[in-house]
């Protein structure tokens, strides 16, 4: 998060004329994630998974 407010206090106070690119943080993870097709019962074997493991189901 820090990075994020950092970028944008920068950005938003760039001189434009001498820096037009904004400027952009490097991130530990990647901008693009893949997003896999799920079937419904996979759905609803991992969501029963996650239940039965989170501390906020009981």
């Amino acid at each position: 998060m820090a990075g994020i407010h950092a970028a944008a206090f920068m950005n938003a106070n760039r001189d434009e004329k001498e820096h037009p690119e904004p400027f952009k943080v490097p991130m530990p993870w990647p901008a693009e994630v893949a997003v896999e097709e799920v079937t419904e019962e996979e759905r609803a074997e991992l969501r029963a998974s996650l239940q039965r493991r989170s501390a906020f189901a009981h």
